[in-house]
């Protein structure tokens, strides 16, 4: 009964042993290693932007957002409510939601305040992704922001540039009012002054002329005094003649009276003109210091407005160097961005081009890795030792064989001897074509030879049975016919002398075999060597073929990483799917190598996309760049300085008009009251030299005697006396026309002032004019200056699209990053984990029933070991596909592997417990150790059983052979422990038999 039990136990843990395996494959799947996708590649837009008002324009872009996200994406955008996106989230509908806020485009306007507020886009990502697609989804949301802030800051270089034309048009107002103000200014200045120096000029002419006059009358006036004095010392010396003189007299006083009348015509015409041409001067120069009062006013005015205006300009400059700064500053990481994404799609189209050449030729061809070449025909050789000696065929008379001619018993019935008449000649017939074929042989050969000593043997082999059988039925009874067998006998002999012929042809070939022989050994030599060497060939064939493998399914697994890559379009995907999908038929060594070059930059390329670029901090960082963007964008020392001279020669030219209009104003009060002065004392001056000579002409026409009838007291010294009164009053009108010179000389020194005053208001008329044309000068510069500032911003009125691209990205970056080769091999840790099992299971099996007998356990623990081995090879191999080489040291190192585990474990426990527990926690830890280096990756541990697996998964040089040796070695100590321990179990025990149990 308890051998019953025991037995059932064993039957039990056997079938548990062999259901374990089956059962964990069976919970692993198919495909453990296959990573299930969770996500939906889609990826909800909530937009809340409530927009904004911008000069009574609305504006809303959280719209533009929306397009923005989609445009380039693998993933699919979709525009929703809050409470759709939520819910979509919550039911994994979507991978991610994005937030746009109501301020969103308010936030966005706040680029020219003084602090620009950033606008935030909020997401959330789907808790129920793994890793790898929180990864992606993190990286799709991050390029998406990248492309937002590229679009926007091209709107913001947009108003910038906006901005600065319409300064354009501003600084061309100004400039076109300031030339406006210069001409205005040079057209009152220079024709008013050119006018009143001009009528100063004719005035000054009109003087000089009435000077003349004056001048004139003057020297007339000595001559009259002459006359007079002459006159007057012809009476006083012929008074005595008055009688004889008097018509003489007469004539003379009507002289007098003539040349008095001239006189006063001459006064009265100076006195009449000289009053309507000072009204007229007066009355110009008036007019004319009224309007150029009020275009000094106007000036003035202008430049006061200039000067504030000025001021503004001067502020928004600097002003916008400041900002010009702050907005270069965050405008050059959108800049490195955008020339990364165009520098990767350069180089992803490139690579391209070279990949679907390279395939096109590589998917034209039949399929086979390498024509291997014919089989040589190499002859059967003779096996070592073996000599083609030909054998002596000797047949002999039987003992007591009755000679022929023998008299014999009367013959009984006669015997069928047909079958042997029949051999007899088929033997007959077969050793003459036997005959002929030896004669006809000119160049014998071994095989030949062999063939005919072959057949040699046949026939004698035949001949004797024949002569048996003869002889048999010749003994049994008389034989009737013994004459037809002596006969036959005799052609038995002649057939053996026959035979003795050919044998004696066949030692003659024989020595020609031996000759052959030595020629064939050295020809098997240069055979076997030739041999080793295809063999040796053969092995490189098979080694190139399970490296073209292996390079072809790195290519296939290359093609899979790429077209899963987040980073590929869905149009680049779409082209390269078309092409991979083709397969490979053309198996070319450096076509192969080269192909998976450019799959493996390009997959680098794109992984690159999805990492962040260094080079761009850097390049950020960089004080020597910022230090240079400030010397760039700042206000430069010749402009600064012109703005100084420009800041300083306004105040001075304001100064100088004002000067100058005070200056004109005191001086036109002077004049016209220096001017009033000298025409009242003109004016008195001629009324009393008129009324002078209208006295003289009187007395000189009226005497206050009558002269034809002189009465007392009218004597020659009464017209002495008379006389004399005459000449004092010539002498007083003389005096008086004196005074009328000097005066008139004073009026034409003011007339001279005067015109020198206007020629100086002309002289700083120039200057300001010169002045202004400076300061025209350099807001021609400044004008240019902040026309050169975003200058090709703007083309015909219409934006440039090209330049806000190149301010949001100037940078072009080039070089050569060293690609990184990553392994993808992970170690077969289904694997080992079953090993470990089976090991322990196998073992503590085999301890358990020690008692059983030694052959029961040897059995049942090799048979366990190469089953089990067996099944969890075959599940590997489904798991891990490999080819048949490789199969087949992948399942001999499955089942060393599983042998010595299980042998450690019971060796352990035969010799102690405590040493077997120990030993099971080492075996334990030892093969969950590379599942612990894959799950902590600052843990790294290489197991030996993980190297032997990966080296003949992937590896090119297998490390099978020097893990079967070390397998083995492990296998035969163990089993001489083994032995060794039941040895001294059997000594220390009593002898007997003891029913073993479980």
């Amino acid at each position: 009964m308890t051998e019953k039990v025991s037995l059932f136990k064993l039957l039990l843990a056997v079938m548990m042993i062999l259901a374990t395996p089956l059962l964990f494959f069976r919970s692993v799947g198919e495909n453990p290693l296959k990573v299930k996708e969770n996500a939906t590649q889609s990826i909800a837009i909530v937009n809340e932007d409530a927009g904004t008002e911008l000069d009574g324009e609305t504006l809303a872009f959280g719209g533009d957002v929306t397009s923005i996200l989609e445009d380039q994406s693998s993933f699919e955008w979709t525009v929703v409510g809050r409470s759709a996106g939520e819910n979509g989230l919550q039911s994994s509908k979507y991978d991610a939601v994005v937030y746009i806020p109501s301020d969103f485009s308010d936030k966005v306007m706040t680029y020219d305040e003084e602090r620009p507020v950033k606008t935030n886009l909020n997401y959330k990502v789907q808790t129920q992704l793994n890793a790898v697609n929180k990864e992606k989804v993190l990286l799709e949301i991050e390029k998406a922001t990248r492309r937002v802030n590229n679009k926007m800051s091209s709107l913001y270089w947009n108003y910038v540039s906006a901005d600065m034309e319409n300064i354009r048009a501003e600084f061309d107002e100004i400039l076109q009012k300031e030339r406006a103000f210069q001409e205005t200014m040079l057209s009152f200045y220079k024709p008013s002054s050119k006018d009143l120096a001009g009528q100063i000029q004719q005035q000054t002419s009109m003087l000089f002329n009435l000077q003349n006059s004056i001048q004139q009358a003057d020297s007339r006036s000595p001559q009259q005094q002459n006359t007079l004095s002459s006159f007057e010392q012809s009476l006083s010396s012929f008074v005595e003649y008055v009688n004889q003189y008097r018509e003489y007299q007469d004539n003379q006083k009507q002289l007098l009276a003539d040349i008095q009348s001239e006189s006063v015509e001459m006064i009265n015409a100076s006195t009449e003109n000289q009053q309507p041409r000072y009204l007229k001067a007066k009355s110009l120069f008036s007019e004319q210091s009224e309007s150029l009062a009020a275009g000094m006013t106007q000036l003035n005015s202008n430049m006061e407005t200039n000067q504030t205006v000025f001021t503004d300009l001067q502020e928004r400059r600097f002003e916008e160097v400041g900002r010009q700064v702050e907005d270069f500053y965050s405008f050059q990481e959108r800049v490195l961005n955008f020339y990364q994404q165009l520098q990767d799609t350069t180089t992803l189209n490139n690579l391209q081009g070279n990949i679907f050449e390279l395939n096109n030729k590589l998917a034209e061809g039949d399929g086979e890795i390498f024509n291997p070449p014919a089989p040589p025909e190499i002859p059967e050789q003779l096996k070592d030792g073996e000599e083609p000696d030909p054998q002596q065929v000797i047949i002999s008379s039987q003992e007591g064989e009755p000679g022929p001619g023998e008299p014999s018993d009367p013959p009984p019935a006669p015997p069928n001897l047909d079958p042997e008449i029949s051999e007899l000649t088929a033997i007959s017939t077969e050793i003459d074509a036997l005959k002929d074929t030896l004669t006809n042989l000119t160049e014998p050969t071994p095989e030949a030879i062999t063939d005919a000593v072959n057949n040699i043997q046949t026939i004698n082999g035949r001949i004797l049975q024949v002569r048996t059988q003869l002889q048999g039925k010749n003994n049994s009874s008389e034989n009737p016919l013994q004459a037809e067998v002596d006969r036959l006998l005799g052609e038995v002999s002649r057939l053996l002398e026959d035979n003795q012929t050919l044998i004696d042809k066949i030692d003659e070939l024989t020595k020609q075999v031996e000759t052959l022989t030595t020629e064939n050994q050295e020809l098997k030599d240069q055979v076997t060597t030739l041999t080793e060497t295809n063999e040796a060939l053969n092995n490189q064939l098979e080694m190139f073929s399970d490296n073209i493998s292996n390079i072809v399914a790195e290519i296939e697994d290359k093609e899979t990483s790429i077209l899963n890559s987040a980073a590929l379009s869905e149009n680049r995907r779409n082209t390269l799917y078309g092409y991979f999908s083709r397969g490979i038929n053309n198996y070319k060594l450096m076509d192969l190598i080269q192909y998976y070059s450019y799959l493996d930059r390009y997959e680098a390329t794109l992984n690159g996309m999805l990492t962040e670029n260094g080079v761009k901090a850097t390049v950020l960082q960089d004080e020597e760049l910022k230090n240079e963007i400030n010397e760039i964008l700042k206000v430069s020392q010749s402009e600064q300085a012109e703005w100084e001279q420009l800041n300083t020669d306004l105040p001075n030219t304001e100064d100088a008009l004002n000067t100058l209009q005070d200056s004109f104003t005191v001086f036109a009060a002077e004049y016209n009251q220096t001017l009033d002065d000298q025409q009242s004392q003109l004016t008195e001056s001629l009324n009393a030299i008129n009324q002078e000579a209208t006295n003289v002409l009187n007395r000189i026409q009226k005497p206050d005697q009558a002269a034809p009838t002189p009465v007392s007291g009218a004597t020659g010294p009464d017209l002495v006396g008379n006389q004399k009164q005459i000449g004092s009053e010539i002498k007083s009108i003389h005096s008086f026309l004196d005074t009328v010179s000097e005066s008139q000389n004073t009026i034409v020194s003011y007339t001279n002032e005067l015109q020198s005053n206007v020629s100086n208001v002309q002289s700083d008329a120039d200057t300001l004019n010169n002045k202004w044309a400076t300061n025209v000068a350099s807001t021609q510069l400044i004008r240019d200056d902040v026309f050169s500032v975003l200058g090709n911003a703007f083309v015909d009125g219409q934006s440039n699209g090209y330049v806000y691209d190149f301010l949001t990205n100037p940078l072009n970056v080039n070089g050569d990053v060293p690609e990184e080769k990553k392994a993808s091999a992970l170690p077969p840790v289904v694997i080992l984990f079953i090993i470990l099992l089976s090991s322990l299971l196998i073992g503590y099996t085999s301890y358990y029933f020690q008692n059983a007998p030694l052959w029961i356990q040897g059995v049942i623990f090799l048979l366990l070991n190469l089953i089990v081995g067996f099944v969890i090879s075959l599940y590997g191999l489904d798991i891990y596909p490999l080819v048949e080489s490789r199969s087949v040291e992948w399942t001999i190192f499955t089942i060393l592997l599983l042998l010595v585990g299980s042998g450690l474990i019971r060796v352990a426990f035969v010799t102690h417990r405590l040493l077997g527990w120990f030993v099971s926690v080492g075996l334990v830890a030892l093969f969950v150790t590379p599942l612990l280096a894959l799950t902590t990756p600052n843990f790294t541990f290489k197991d030996p059983m993980s190297n032997v697996y990966l080296s003949i998964q992937y590896g090119s040089d297998s490390l099978f052979n020097q893990a079967v040796i070390v397998l083995g070695l492990i296998v035969i100590g163990l089993t001489i422990v083994q032995v060794f321990l039941d040895k001294r179990s059997n000594r220390t025990s009593d002898e007997g038999t003891e029913a073993y149990e479980g």
